[in-house]
């Protein structure tokens, strides 16, 4: 029976890997370097040879040990019992934990690397703020009971506000967290890609074999992330693949998570049913980050990369790149460059300096009322909405008022277009507003510090 067994080693690794659909980097690493050892008394022996005590056999046993028995015996069409161990019995005991983690380690790493992850977006390095915490808390939740919570989850918002982060964050919290869950992250423009790819191959009149592979290979995974899924817009036949992924995944319960730029109702150029998919679960969105939020990310970022700066210049960078995280990020990496460069420290004027065709090369950006609604709506922590509504209660009206102020001191729009702009009647309405801000500053300190804050804040110079 052992020669046997060895004459037909070759052809149960094979059945071994297309049986079970081991990808080859798990194939070459845990069952490749299996030798037969010995058959007795039904017993069949198996070697994972390694010159250090760092096998990763535990990890074999716990994974694979079942999927090789069960092609052993299919391909010599007998029951056996089966041992896996090492060269010396005693490498077993002495095996360290310290270097079984690594080893899982290592295997996490492929194992991201195989669901197209970047290992360096997790919950831990991402932000929470006002503007992103809803986005935050769902993304965890799908993450630690995928499929059971929220699904599909719809992330939607702007260009760099942390969308790629979220959905790759929840991908890498599963892998780290299960060891037997299969994630796939993409990007709508790869997805489309393939598919192009598909239809290229179709035309050739080849088999079928590559549309069986690509639908499996989107339906035979746990959680499946798609990223800026807007990009499907007027694509049919991409718009079909992904209706029949979803439904397959969702009757089978398996987590489906998608970014956008915009909510679905305002997608355009896609099919009333996969709008309606997409609205099926939980719709979250994700706002410009507020000045506590921007400066708490150039602090993570400043640490992450060794600095501790001076907090004048964060205020700089965080009062004058208000769009997104990625242009904030990108200012603080400009400044850390640009010191490297002229070799000096980082101080105010070099980070101007720095940035300063970036910001404005001949004037000073000007200053709007739009840009001072929102900013009192983020010290305020309420909506603008809300701001430009007709609730009485003083947690809007002393905000809504403080607009007013604000506006008459900083914008040359006349007192009709503030009216408009916050949803007034009239313009009697701002300079009663404007009087009654004036007037409450010179008896009630906190109020005063309030706006000194903001000011700060519109026009930091």
């Amino acid at each position: 029976m052992l020669d046997t067994i060895k004459e037909k080693w070759p052809e149960i690794l094979d059945f071994l890997k297309l049986e079970f659909d081991i990808t080859d980097v798990s194939f070459k690493t845990w069952i490749l370097p299996l030798k037969v050892e010995s058959y007795e008394n039904n017993v069949l022996t198996l070697i994972f040879p390694g010159e250090t005590k760092n096998t990763g056999l535990n990890y074999i046993q716990k994974k694979y040990y079942h999927f090789i028995k069960i092609a052993i015996e299919e391909n010599i069409d007998k029951e056996i019992d089966l041992v896996i161990t090492l060269p010396n019995i005693e490498d077993v005991e002495e095996s360290s934990t310290d270097l079984m983690e690594e080893h899982e380690n290592i295997t996490l790493e492929n194992r991201i690397k195989e669901s197209n992850l970047d290992k360096k977006y997790t919950f831990d390095s991402f932000v929470v703020g006002s503007n992103n915490d809803i986005a935050q808390v769902t993304s965890l939740a799908a993450a630690e009971s995928p499929g059971e919570m929220y699904n599909p989850l719809f992330i939607y918002g702007g260009v760099g506000l942390g969308k790629t982060h979220l959905i790759q964050s929840i991908g890498n919290f599963v892998l780290a967290n299960d060891p037997d869950a299969k994630v796939l992250y993409t990007t709508c423009e790869n997805f489309t890609n393939e598919v192009i790819d598909l239809l290229g191959n179709k035309k050739n009149k080849t088999s079928q074999e590559d549309i069986i592979e690509f639908r499996q290979k989107y339906r035979n995974v746990d959680v499946l992330l798609i990223d800026d899924i807007q990009f499907i817009s007027n694509k049919d036949r991409t718009q079909e693949e992904i209706f029949n992924i979803y439904n397959d995944l969702f009757m089978k319960h398996k987590q489906i998570v998608f970014t956008s730029d915009r909510k679905p109702k305002d997608m355009e150029g896609i099919e009333d049913r996969l709008i309606n998919r997409f609205e099926q679960g939980l719709t979250v969105d994700i706002h410009n980050p507020d000045y506590e939020t921007r400066m708490a990310i150039l602090k993570k970022k400043a640490e992450f990369l060794g600095y501790t700066l001076d907090e004048a210049v964060l205020q700089f960078i965080a009062n004058n790149f208000t769009a997104n995280v990625r242009e904030l990020e990108g200012s603080l990496t400009r400044v850390i460059s640009f010191s490297k460069i002229k070799r000096t420290d980082i101080t105010l004027d070099l980070a101007k300096d720095a940035l300063n065709d970036l910001i404005s090369p001949n004037h000073e950006e000007k200053i709007t009322c739009e840009n001072i609604i929102d900013m009192v709506a983020d010290q305020y922590q309420i909506s603008v909405s809300d701001i430009c509504s007709t609730k009485k209660s003083k947690e809007f009206t002393i905000p809504r008022q403080i607009c007013m102020y604000l506006c008459r001191v900083y914008t040359e729009d006349t007192l009709d277009q503030i009216a408009l702009l916050l949803k007034k009647d009239n313009h009697a309405t701002v300079s009663y507003g404007y009087n009654k801000i004036k007037k409450a500053m010179e008896k009630d300190p906190s109020l005063k510090n309030s706006i000194d804050i903001l000011k700060k804040k519109i026009s930091p110079n």
